[in-house]
């Protein structure tokens, strides 16, 4: 039964580039960015496992946004059916489901293939560096959604921002090709000739909330108003540029102002994915936004005793779930 929610139907524009787009899965982030890139006229196809394929192929994408539910016929393709190389490639599947996609993935990455993943921390880097090194890049990405009990895309904040670059920091016609790909109403995309001290730029953002949030496991606003609350998120801030400095990957003064006001703000109602996901029962990605770096920080002799106490919790909740199926 339709709720409040209008149904529209999701019509292309027809307009864009003629680059080959393979969008791999197709849930909150890969399901919002490919969802969009078809609606505004962009070749697009979906890897997603079989049973996600018979879904998206019976009902459509659907992502929900502004009150309403858009409904966006796509192309899904499971990893048998992959034929050809496609130009371009946006991985935003969770961490540790890297590595079971690197077999499917190969078909579709050639010789001109740009691979651009959107994933939380570093360590999927190293990983796809090792297959793909020649077609990888380095992005970030800025979004708000998250799947619905339906399991349809809800689109939490209108705006969609992506920093792709050559991880040599070099320019290059095919890195162009891709923000030309990629750039829509709604997207802002830039390329950037720094893309890996934005990817850490980025995690020692994420890691600060998600180690502060998680372990307090309360929304910033209610942890500063705390005695001892807006400390200790200065405190992890810290320790999480302290890791970057040490790795090569200084953040630059301004960044961490923004974040220690992010971190600080007065009655901010501000979350994280791994909060999110702890209180409501699910797996976190703990080891991709907090293990990772707080390993990388023993390895270069940096203390971060707050991280790893936010570690170990978020651990322990994995612990737990994984021996209650």
């Amino acid at each position: 039964m339709r709720t409040a929610s209008q149904i529209v139907e999701g019509v292309g524009t027809a307009v864009g580039t003629a680059a080959r787009i393979l969008v791999v899965g197709a849930g909150a982030v890969g399901g919002l960015l490919g969802g969009r890139l078809v609606q505004h006229g962009r070749d697009v196809a979906f890897l997603v496992r079989p049973g996600r394929a018979k879904r998206l192929s019976d009902r459509g994408l659907r992502i929900v946004a502004a009150g309403r539910t858009e409904v966006i016929p796509v192309r899904p393709v499971t990893a048998a059916q992959l034929t050809h190389p496609y130009d371009l490639i946006l991985l935003s599947v969770k961490a540790d489901a890297i590595a079971g996609v690197l077999d499917d993935l190969a078909p579709a990455v050639g010789p001109d293939t740009c691979l651009v993943p959107f994933l939380n921390g570093m360590a999927h880097m190293d990983v796809l560096a090792s297959r793909f090194d020649k077609a990888l890049l380095g992005g970030t990405l800025k979004v708000v959604s998250q799947l619905n009990e339906q399991g349809d895309v809800a689109q939490l904040a209108p705006s969609v921002e992506m920093e792709i670059g050559e991880l040599d920091g070099g320019p290059s016609p095919r890195l162009h090709r891709a923000v030309d790909a990629l750039t829509i109403p709604g997207f802002s995309v830039h390329a950037r000739d720094d893309i890996v001290d934005a990817m850490w730029e980025k995690w020692v953002f994420i890691a600060s909330i998600g180690a502060v949030t998680g372990l307090m496991r309360d929304s910033i606003g209610h942890i500063v108003a705390m005695p001892g609350g807006r400390a200790f998120a200065e405190t992890v801030l810290d320790e999480a540029t302290a890791v970057a400095r040490a790795a090569g990957h200084p953040v630059a003064d301004a960044r961490v102002t923004a974040t220690r006001s992010a971190l600080t703000a007065p009655g901010s109602t501000t979350t994280s994915s791994l909060s999110r996901d702890l209180l409501a029962g699910r797996p976190t990605e703990v080891e991709a936004v907090l293990g990772d770096l707080a390993r990388r920080a023993d390895e270069l002799g940096v203390a971060v005793p707050s991280i790893a106490a936010a570690t170990l919790a978020l651990r322990l909740h994995n612990h737990r779930l994984a021996e209650a199926r």
